[in-house]
């Protein structure tokens, strides 16, 4: 039987969620003697931070500085086939062993299939195998879930878990049940000392950089354009063309940019949102950082026949953008123009941006912190647009 049908029908409990996250499906915990439960938040981490972080432990130095009073040894059995991602690489194995409440543990991990797969659901599905219990452990192996979500202020998480286990588990190791709960606590705590820091450096800066690449070039006197070519995987022109109009909140604003993304809202409402035109005339404010720098920005929709002469793919965004206090001198104008790519499983992008050459002066680096931005925050649709997209039922398909 397949493993994550077992594992649906293995136990049934529903999870307590955030409320920005649908419930989770039941687990039936029947057969299991101990099932624990408990909330946590998880401090200045987010959800996509989580996300990244269970396919790239892979190391027993990172295991071990996780938690350095508990953790003794990893082994990177089965390394996930795409540590470069957020979505949990189904079918990683680790050996781990832990010391907890006088106990020397070894188990092996393995990372199994997430059940809760809506937009903007994050959840860790982990089956453990308890080294000389497995052969006596019934119903099975033990199992611990993680669904967790932004917390209200969209800086941490918060996030339920479930830790199942079978009844040989308290026989082997007595009162040990006690302490899973601030040994998993500790666990999730410590990732605030490390790996927001390492999140920023190792994905948004290598990996999702390194997707693309951008120059800059001299226009005139007064302008600098900063072009941005990259390719992206897993999405579609309409998703792009509807994703302009539907931004709509501080939280897709933030999905879009973990960490640099701050704040958006509408100033002017887009008209007609549901569909895949975008809509002449919204503006939208927004804060962000460009590297070092915190902007404000404003944002306005223009007609896109206005920049046809200007782009060589089928589809485009045309924008002008203004710094907030300079709003109507020197504008910057910007074109994201996209089509699919030649393999069908993605689209190509060339994202241009014209901005004053002073800007460069009040901060320094600022177009190549640009470039560096476009190909960031562009790189990360692909991890939440394709199934948010997927959930809309739109009023017309024009383009």
């Amino acid at each position: 039987m397949d493993k994550n049908i077992r594992m649906a029908a293995a136990f049934a409990v529903v999870i307590a969620t955030h409320p920005l996250v649908a419930a989770a499906t039941p687990i039936n915990t029947e057969g299991y003697d101990t099932v624990i439960e408990f909330d946590h938040h998880i401090a200045g981490v987010k959800p996509e931070m989580l996300d990244w972080w269970w396919n790239n432990i892979r190391t027993e130095e990172r295991f071990v500085d996780w938690n350095p009073d508990s953790h003794l040894t990893y082994e990177l059995e089965v390394p996930p086939a795409d540590p470069d991602s957020l979505k949990l690489a189904t079918g990683t194995v680790q050996n781990i062993s832990e010391y907890i409440g006088g106990f020397t543990i070894d188990s092996q991990v393995t990372w199994g299939t997430p059940f809760n797969t809506a937009a903007g659901q994050h959840q860790l599905v982990a089956e453990i195998a308890l080294e000389g219990l497995t052969d006596l452990s019934l119903p099975g192996n033990a199992w611990l879930i993680y669904d967790y979500a932004p917390d209200a202020t969209l800086d941490g998480s918060d996030l339920s878990a479930t830790l199942a286990l079978p009844g040989v588990f308290q026989i082997a190791y007595p009162g040990l049940t006690e302490t899973l709960t601030e040994e998993l606590r500790t666990e999730l705590s410590n990732l605030s000392d490390f790996l927001p820091e390492m999140f920023q450096t190792e994905f948004i800066e290598e990996t999702l950089e390194a997707r693309g690449t951008y120059r800059v070039e001299k226009n005139g006197f007064w302008l600098r354009t900063v072009i941005v070519d990259q390719e992206i995987k897993g999405l579609t022109p309409d998703m792009m063309n509807w994703w302009w109009d539907n931004i709509d909140s501080t939280y897709r604003y933030q999905r879009w940019h973990p960490t640099a993304h701050l704040s958006f809202e509408w100033l002017e409402a887009p008209e007609s949102p549901n569909n895949t035109t975008y809509s002449v005339g919204a503006v939208q404010k927004v804060v962000e950082y460009l590297g070092p720098y915190k902007n404000s920005l404003l944002i306005t929709w223009l007609p896109k026949e206005d920049a046809a002469e200007r782009v060589e793919y089928e589809h485009w965004l045309y924008a002008q953008t203004d710094l907030a206090g300079l709003n109507g001198i020197m504008p910057q104008d910007m074109i994201h123009e996209y089509q699919l790519n030649a393999a069908g499983d993605g689209i190509v992008m060339r994202s241009t941006f014209n901005v004053p050459f002073f800007l460069n002066w009040v901060m320094p680096g600022f177009t190549d912190e640009l470039g560096k931005h476009a190909l960031q925050e562009m790189q990360m649709l692909q991890y939440f647009l394709p199934e948010l997209f997927a959930e809309q039922t739109l009023d017309s398909v024009s383009r």
